[in-house]
């Protein structure tokens, strides 16, 4: 037993009735998505070092399961929803039982792609609704999507997605007659890439040498270019992206692209990549044009960025190093961890 002989009183006295940690309950539909990892799971340990205790949990798939997890909401200070749209009747229960309920987002969940019928469209437009309307606080990855709950009357704040800026080694960018490009993602940006591959063929008439390496669930076949693939994985993401020489990111311009908010250009940044980009979204605001690599607006304008970069080893370099040092001071972990115990202990 230890007493208390040289300690302050009154400090022992405020000690013993000072508030409890803040308790919130963060709810995912996916926990291993990369959303839910890097903008939810990655928090949790320095949210606890700054009196913040997050449970996350996977939104059960059966009715009685998922009623007994949003009954069991009104245990926590607050709430976070990460990035589902529940429909209207789980959504009132939760709302019934959450003391204050925020909304994670990192992309335009309002929205569905293309390809979907005009039935999900109806009840995706019919979630985002009702979720606007029971939601306090909108934590969103980028201005576009924070835009799209304030125009419903949503108070919202930006929270950019940050990356693990420790899981990646730095490229050592050396002279080669083969410099290859990387592009890194999943099958659903894919098309993407497909959509480049004219483009590509025409930098290669430039630059002989070139070569094209994938990191994903899928190969890309019928490229006409010499193309390796590498499957993704956690454990060799960074491996995998130093093998590449120029990250690329393609991206079309439509409401579902506007909402990405850059990941796969961190990646590339975190790699000590230079990256070519698309202008489009978080992606104008993420690669400083001239500096961490090139934005290419137009279709023309991607053979001559990537044939100056396939060229110049010391440019690939100098693009990398500002990359690295870009996400290491705009997108760590500790910054967004500030800024959540800022709006959670309001």
């Amino acid at each position: 037993m230890v007493g208390t002989a040289g300690v302050d009183r009154p400090a022992l006295a405020a000690a013993s009735v000072a508030a409890p940690a803040l308790r919130i309950l963060a709810i995912s539909s996916n926990l291993r998505q990369a959303s839910t990892r890097l903008r939810i799971s990655a928090l949790l340990r320095p949210l606890r070092a700054r009196g913040i205790e997050m449970d996350l949990v996977e939104l059960p798939k059966g009715w009685f399961g998922r009623r007994e997890l949003l009954r069991s909401c009104k245990r926590y200070h607050a709430v976070i929803l990460q990035r589902k749209l529940l429909d209207p009747w789980n959504l009132q229960l939760l709302r019934r039982h959450a003391r204050r309920l925020l909304f994670d987002v990192d992309d335009a969940v309002m929205y569905h792609p293309n390809a979907v019928g005009p039935l999900s469209r109806i009840r995706t437009s019919v979630r985002f609704a009702w979720t606007s309307r029971a939601i306090d606080h909108v934590v969103a990855g980028n201005e576009y999507l924070a835009a799209r709950f304030r125009a419903r009357g949503c108070a919202a704040s930006i929270v950019p997605t940050v990356i693990e800026v420790g899981r990646y080694q730095v490229k050592r960018h050396e002279a080669t007659v083969h410099p290859r490009l990387v592009w890194i993602g999943s099958q659903s940006t894919l098309p993407y890439l497909r959509e480049l591959l004219p483009v590509i063929r025409s930098a290669k008439a430039l630059c002989p040498g070139l070569r094209l390496l994938t990191i994903g669930d899928e190969a890309l076949h019928d490229a006409e270019l010499p193309v390796e693939h590498i499957p993704w994985s956690v454990a060799t993401e960074s491996q995998s992206l130093n093998r590449g020489d120029i990250g690329i990111a393609p991206t079309p311009c439509d409401r579902w692209t506007l909402g990405k908010c850059g990941f796969k250009i961190l990646q590339y940044m975190a790699a000590g990549l230079p990256v070519i980009a698309s202008p489009v979204g978080a992606n104008a605001s993420l690669v400083q044009h001239s500096v961490t690599g090139l934005l290419a607006a137009r279709p023309q304008d991607w053979p001559g960025a990537i044939a100056a970069l396939a060229g110049d080893v010391s440019l690939r370099a100098a693009m990398g190093a500002a990359g690295r040092r870009a996400v290491e001071q705009r997108h760590s972990i500790e910054q967004a961890a500030d800024a959540w115990a800022e709006l959670l202990e309001k």
